[in-house]
C-alpha cells in the first residue's frame, strides 16, 4: 500500500477481509473469508508448555511459531498447523490469532457489531461456535488454551483437546 491507502475494516482484500488497521491506515491484520476448520484440537498428540501467552495484536504470528517449535510440524493435525499451512489467494503467511486479534474479529467483522458491519466475515452461527486462539492458558501446566465464543463474544479456558474451529489471519 502506497502513503494513501484508503483502506477501511471491512474491505477485502490482501486474501481477506480487514478487521484491524494501524493508524496510519496502510498497514493492516486480515482474517480469511472462511473456516479453515470447523472442529480441530489445539495439541498435537501430547500435551506441551508453548508459553504462547503474548495476546495483543500481531503477537498470533510469534505463538504460532512458537506453537510449532514446542508441538512439531505436522500436515495440519492440529489448530495451529491448520493456518501455518495454508495458502489461500496467493497468500501463505496465515496464522492463528491471538486472544485480542480473535476478539477485534468478533467485535469488527464478526458478530460482535461494534462497527454496524455485521457478522460479514461469517463466524459460525451452528455448533462449534466457539474458535481456538494461539494462547495457552497460564498456571494450568499447560493444560487448556484460550477459546472464544463468537456468538456472544465470552472468552475461555478449555481443554486442548477439545474440539473447535478454526480461522486464520495475516498481516501487511
Amino acid at each position: 500500500p502506497g502513503s494513501d491507502c484508503n483502506l477501511a475494516i471491512g474491505d477485502t482484500i490482501y486474501g481477506g477481509i480487514i478487521f484491524y488497521l494501524d493508524p496510519s491506515g496502510c498497514h493492516s491484520l486480515v482474517c480469511a473469508p472462511e473456516d479453515q476448520s470447523t472442529g480441530i484440537v489445539w495439541i498435537d498428540e501430547n500435551i506441551k508448555v508453548t508459553r504462547t501467552h503474548a495476546d495483543g495484536i500481531g503477537t498470533g504470528y510469534g505463538n504460532s511459531l512458537s506453537i510449532r517449535w514446542a508441538q512439531g510440524d505436522c500436515n495440519s493435525c492440529y489448530a495451529n498447523e491448520v493456518c501455518l499451512d495454508l495458502t489461500l489467494n496467493g497468500y501463505s503467511d496465515w496464522y492463528l490469532p491471538s486472544r485480542y486479534e480473535l476478539n477485534l474479529m468478533f467485535h469488527h467483522v464478526g458478530p460482535g457489531n461494534a462497527l454496524g458491519l455485521g457478522n460479514i466475515a461469517g463466524f459460525a452461527e451452528i455448533n462449534p461456535i466457539s474458535y481456538w486462539t494461539s494462547n495457552e492458558s497460564v498456571g494450568d501446566f499447560s493444560q487448556t488454551a484460550w477459546g472464544q465464543n463468537m456468538l456472544t463474544g465470552a472468552t475461555f479456558h478449555i481443554e486442548k483437546n477439545s474440539i473447535l474451529r478454526v480461522r486464520a489471519v495475516r498481516a501487511f
